[in-house]
């Protein structure tokens, strides 16, 4: 839950008692947070709309706690209050100076040194503009209790961390705390969880693109593949004759289009890619070779293509040696 609480920095006159620095800058003591003290907030101001008024103790044990108090150091300085917390990605925009880290307690209050490097910031404050509002996130327990002045209270505040310290417009002495947005600390939540998941898909999208600029090759590289693909077109048309289109077609599909072409069908089908590699340079390159299909060959083909009713070899010894033995007998007697 994000918080505001402002205290008066004194009236203007007391102002040229700050200590300028020798550039400019001004160095400004302010009373930052007051604890010990009930604070009165509308139910839905704090997400209890079910409650029209929630009383909220400021407990001194959370507010000068070790942590709490270091919070404060080199927390950025702003003009009024910003629209979100400050960030990395926010703090150019909106700082107008820090909070020192000399944070000490100064009774009921904390006491904070400011440096104002921004000249509009030392305008302002020059000009009259006397109120420091603290931007600081807080748990709630909702425990009810009385504080040690008899007031009765709904919830106290737990883990106080400080965000910012704004100059606002002149308010009433005095603390008038009162919380800025019962909604922030949430949409800040999401505003940051929104911010680094964009960062994430960007740098996905940076890291796609490289990726991908990396496989598509340059202009060198481009020219040096369509001339080595007119090659090859022109060598497998030497052999496919010319109305050959290799639309569609890859190197090695074209490659073994040619060998079908002058090897066969079958014998073209049993060639691995780098047999076919091997045998296109060499039927490319043969000055013999236009376009004629290959002649068949009648014995190789019986060779490779036995019939179903062939003899075995045995069987085919086993009847020459018959023919031998009957061969000197008349035909009638065999």
């Amino acid at each position: 839950m994000h918080l505001f609480d402002r205290f008066s920095l004194g009236p203007a006159a007391e102002i040229a008692g700050a200590r300028p620095l020798g550039n400019g800058a001004l160095v400004v003591q302010a009373r930052a947070a007051r604890a010990g003290n009930v604070q009165v907030y509308r139910g839905d101001e704090v997400a209890r709309p079910d409650l029209a008024t929630v009383r909220i103790y400021r407990d001194p044990d959370e507010i000068f706690r070790a942590e709490s108090l270091r919070s404060f150091g080199h927390k950025p300085v702003t003009l009024d209050h910003p629209p979100e917390a400050v960030t990395p990605r926010t703090w150019r925009g909106v700082a107008r100076g820090h909070v020192g880290d000399e944070v000490v307690r100064d009774g009921e209050f904390v006491r904070i040194p400011m440096l104002l490097a921004d000249s509009a910031a030392i305008a302002a404050v020059q000009g009259g503009r006397r109120e420091v509002s603290v931007g600081y996130t807080c748990d709630l327990d909702w425990t009810p209790g009385t504080a040690p002045d008899g007031s009765p209270y709904d919830a106290r505040q737990t883990r106080v961390v400080v965000d910012h310290v704004a100059i606002v417009a002149q308010g009433r002495a005095g603390p008038d705390c009162r919380i800025g947005d019962a909604d922030l600390g949430r949409r800040l939540a999401e505003a940051e969880a929104r911010a680094e998941a964009a960062e994430v898909a960007l740098a996905e999208r940076e890291g796609e693109v490289a990726a991908l600029r990396a496989r598509v090759p340059d202009a060198a590289a481009l020219d040096a593949l369509a001339a080595a693909r007119g090659a090859l077109v022109t060598q497998a048309r030497r052999i496919l004759g010319d109305s050959f289109d290799p639309a569609g077609l890859d190197a090695e599909a074209i490659r073994r289009a040619a060998i079908a072409r002058a090897l066969g069908e079958a014998e073209a089908a049993a060639m691995s890619p780098a047999a076919i590699e091997g045998a296109f340079r060499v039927a490319a390159a043969d000055p013999r070779r236009t376009a004629p299909p290959h002649a068949p060959d009648p014995l190789r083909n019986a060779l490779r293509q036995r019939s179903a009713d062939a003899p075995t070899p045995e069987a085919a010894h086993a009847a020459m040696v018959e023919t031998l033995r009957n061969a000197w007998k008349p035909a009638g007697a065999r």
